[in-house]
């Protein structure tokens, strides 16, 4: 049993308080929580880690496909100007 691994954001210095047995980190940083153990947790846990979707596959195919129909209207549109 060591101590706790969790490291301040300001000072970045280590926490002082010894981790939970079998665990890196102590009570206070997480060393009691197994997390979710469900598969409905799971996914609730994944959504709630996703902010906006813009880098989801669907929203970049969805973008490349726009910025492909932009550049072949630009294309079109350059054939007629005189």
């Amino acid at each position: 049993m060591g101590q706790c691994t969790a490291k301040s954001k300001r000072s970045n210095n280590r926490c002082l308080k010894w981790a939970v047995r079998g665990r890196t980190t102590c009570h206070m940083h997480g060393g009691t929580s197994s997390g979710p153990t469900s598969k409905a947790g799971k996914m609730k846990s994944r959504l709630a880690a996703l902010k906006h979707g813009n880098c989801t596959k669907q929203a970049i195919r969805s973008e490349k496909e726009c910025r492909e129909l932009i550049r072949l209207s630009k294309d079109r549109l350059c054939l007629f100007e005189i």
